[in-house]
């Protein structure tokens, strides 16, 4: 694999392939598709890639002592690989019907912090919850936006990053363990490169890593907000990224064919698989959801 060009490791035509998240004691990546209900998983030291159905829309997945915490419609539950058995453990109460769990990831403290938002991507009602070890959730003071996506931190946990997708806007926040958010600062831009910030990770440098749909491209951004690389990809909707491997410099790309035309199906053909790429800075180590 090259260092900064993007290969398809897994062809799997995901409708919408997204939250990767590397198991580094089964050195596998997992990703979900929640158009179909499925959960996908790749081995790199084979090659092979394989499907599970599941009983919920999955958005977003996590590691959690063996098995998948994954939260998708308007719940969270835990999925056994091994079994293929999902178990629920919340229900998000008083949200919209036509809501559903977008985006979501692990924080420094090892809670799950998850955003909800409007299933038919109209009206700015999102909502963003933390699922703390001991299963309190609890409700977090964030503006509301059509669109959330990614969920993740600085390597010193003092920086919380998310998205407002429709605005095409990275937003940053100061994070206090003890205090919560504050300072909410626009942290970058993408329509310039006509993309909308959707997935992200963030490397060791304390970089940001941003895929974004219809952009075509993963955009690393220097901590103070300014474009350090740009990697073209060979299909126009990135979704999300993780690292991966055993030296945590494998970058890995969900992307998505929902709402292609047959013309861009046909120029894209790995349009909705997972991609990989070599990086010269690690990535950060990935948590568990540490509660049971």
């Amino acid at each position: 694999m090259s260092l900064y060009q993007p290969q398809c490791v897994a062809p799997t035509s995901c409708l919408l392939g997204q939250s990767p998240v590397w198991s580094p004691s089964e050195g596998l990546l997992w990703w979900v598709d929640p158009k179909r209900a499925k959960l996908h998983r790749y081995n790199p030291k084979t090659g092979n890639a394989r499907r599970y159905d599941l009983p919920l829309k999955a958005s977003v997945i996590a590691l959690a002592r063996g098995e998948l915490l994954m939260a998708g419609d308007l719940e969270i539950g835990f999925f056994d690989p091994a079994t293929e058995e999902y178990t629920q453990l919340v229900f998000l109460e008083g949200e919209p019907s036509e809501n559903k769990i977008n985006a979501g990831g692990i924080a420094p403290d090892a809670s799950f912090w998850l955003a909800t938002m409007d299933g038919d991507e109209a009206d700015a009602r999102s909502a963003w919850y933390r699922l703390a070890p001991d299963r309190a959730l609890e409700r977090l003071s964030l503006p509301t936006v059509i669109i959330p996506s990614s969920a993740c931190f600085s390597p010193d946990g003092g920086t919380f990053y998310t998205c407002d997708v429709t605005e095409q806007e990275i937003h940053s926040f100061d994070h206090d363990g003890k205090h919560g958010l504050s300072n909410r600062r626009v942290f970058a831009t993408t329509s310039a490169g006509a993309g909308y910030p959707d997935g992200s990770a963030v490397d060791s440098e304390g970089c940001l890593w941003n895929a974004e749909w219809d952009g075509g491209r993963i955009v690393r951004y220097r901590p103070d907000g300014a474009v350090d690389r740009v990697v073209k990809l060979p299909t126009v909707r990135p979704t999300g990224c993780c690292f991966g491997g055993k030296d945590l410099k494998t970058l890995y790309i969900t992307t998505a064919r929902t709402g292609l035309t047959a013309f861009q199906m046909d120029a894209q053909p790995f349009a909705g698989s997972l991609f990989a790429m070599e990086t010269e800075v690690p990535g950060l180590a990935p948590m568990d959801w540490s509660g049971r």
